[in-house]
């Protein structure tokens, strides 16, 4: 059983109060932990749903960029991130398995496979941006919180996908993709979040 819920990066010594109303705990495992003032929370649910409200209220709580991400089942994720001076972006963590796993459940409700691909691009192509201007984005975010930091690996990381065919499906299932929980931890690392002193990779 994978992880369901959102992850939160602020720049935030204590549990924010607004985050606190919503039962979110500090997560302190490996890849949470992080230095510089930033804490990782977690949420047993989707703090987001349909508003931004609690997302630019934490930015403004703080005075600092704020990064979120809603992962499903750890197979893939949604980030949300915004900042007291930038336009909030998103991007898929992962969308090719996204992608499958809508396509998939479309499939077992009945639709025909062509109906199925329809909805599936729809729903990839409703949400956030491409990785390439998640990138740029990315880079202007990493830069309000006072880092700097290359474009490449950020937009790799945001290109991740399951690797396609027999290759893949003959591999050992917890190496066949990547879990998505990992993904924003690593991309925190490629934002330039540092790890908390005495962390792994640190």
């Amino acid at each position: 059983m994978g992880f369901w819920g959102t992850l939160i990066t602020a720049r935030a010594e204590r549990l924010p109060p607004a985050l606190e109303a919503h039962g979110a705990v500090v997560r302190d495992h490996e890849g949470a932990r992080r230095g510089d003032g930033w804490r990782v929370f977690g949420i047993p649910d989707n703090l987001l749903g349909d508003s931004l409200d609690p997302l630019l209220g934490l930015v403004a709580a703080t005075s600092s960029p704020v990064l979120t991400a809603y992962i499903a089942d750890s197979d893939h994720g949604q980030v949300i991130a915004a900042s007291p001076h930038g336009d909030p972006w998103g991007v898929w963590l992962d969308r090719q398995t996204a992608y499958a796993f809508e396509r998939d459940h479309h499939v077992m409700s009945g639709a025909s496979r062509a109906a199925a691909r329809r909805r599936a691009r729809d729903m990839i192509a409703g949400f956030g941006c491409p990785p390439a201007k998640a990138t740029r984005h990315a880079v202007d975010w990493a830069a309000e919180a006072g880092y700097r930091v290359p474009p490449a690996p950020i937009r790799r990381l945001l290109r991740t996908a399951r690797r396609p065919g027999l290759g893949g499906r003959l591999r050992l299932p917890s190496a066949r993709y990547e879990v998505a929980e990992d993904l924003y931890f690593t991309l925190l690392d490629h934002l330039g979040l540092p790890r908390a002193p005495g962390s792994p990779d640190d």
